[in-house]
């Protein structure tokens, strides 16, 4: 099917606009000193426009913010044929090491993943980005390609829905697994979560989880660096009007007017996410967004 000129350039446009709203929703963030707004313009150059994308449409921009506005996510993610060419190119000028490029190469030949990406993430005067991969796969099969051990084991032995890491760290590289949680009722889920977290040497606690609305999926999330788990989620999809600010409330944390602001800015319907996030540090929320959502929907 040939996709008509005036409907390149309306999504053409609509893509170019939603760039740009992106780039403006984070100049009045903290979080975002004027040395990252370098990488950050990179990391939106190589994400491909819908004519560059096998389906004339570009992948979906998806913002993700911590509740008090000191982290901002960037990510992108879709068909392989569209994104790997301009990934190649960004991980090299990111400063990925010849160890990340053979990693995505073992991965993608290997799995052969339906959805490909990358990610850029900025914390208090630091910058990381790295790719990711998305699709139902084996979760030890994921730990031999990335040459990650014990730690996997502890998470319940459910499928890897989506597996990440960062690139030019080396050894002290970050890597980020979601996957299945056993069972289909909330609760069994939560029992899963809370036994995992236990393994994690991390405290469920009373999770809001339970008391939030929505009929989203749950998954369970892990990020470790250097073979040891930093940090544990459940990750909430479609959490309902509102699961923010309650989740904030239930576990005492402040959600930042910032939050608001980022979502009317980049056109968002919803929050697309919700991650409950336990770490040393303490409990965190992170919401996240699909820009230009809201203009999707109302067409």
């Amino acid at each position: 099917m040939t996709i008509d000129g005036r409907m390149v350039s309306d999504r053409l446009s609509a893509a170019l606009a939603g760039r740009l709203a992106l780039q403006m929703s984070v100049s009045s963030l903290p979080v975002v000193e004027e040395w990252m707004d370098l990488p950050l313009s990179r990391w939106l150059d190589s994400v491909p426009l819908p004519p560059e994308m096998p389906d004339g449409e570009g992948p979906p921009l998806v913002v993700a913010l911590g509740s008090d506005a000191a982290m901002v996510r960037w990510s992108a993610a879709g068909a392989p044929g569209g994104l790997v060419p301009k990934l190649v190119d960004y991980l090299r000028k990111a400063g990925a090491l010849p160890g990340d490029f053979r990693q995505v190469d073992a991965i993608g030949q290997e799995l052969e993943p339906a959805v490909v990406g990358s990610w850029i993430e900025a914390r208090p005067g630091a910058v990381e980005t790295g790719w990711m991969v998305a699709d139902r796969m084996e979760l030890a099969r994921i730990g031999e390609l990335l040459g990650e051990g014990a730690w996997l084991d502890d998470l319940g032995g459910g499928l890897c829905v989506r597996a990440g890491r960062s690139v030019g760290a080396g050894a002290g590289a970050v890597t980020d697994v979601v996957v299945e949680l056993a069972g289909t009722e909330r609760s069994a889920k939560l029992a899963a979560a809370a036994a995992v977290f236990a393994r994690c040497g991390l405290a469920l606690g009373d999770t809001p989880a339970a008391r939030l609305g929505g009929e989203g999926g749950m998954w369970l999330g892990a990020r470790a660096r250097g073979g040891r788990v930093v940090s544990a989620r459940l990750l909430l999809e479609r959490p309902g009007a509102g699961a923010a600010r309650e989740a904030c409330r239930a576990l005492g944390l402040d959600l930042a007017p910032a939050i608001a602001m980022v979502e009317r800015s980049i056109g968002a319907a919803e929050t697309m996410q919700l991650e409950l996030e336990w770490s040393a540090a303490g409990p965190a929320v992170v919401v996240e967004y699909v820009a230009a959502s809201a203009r999707s929907d109302a067409n």
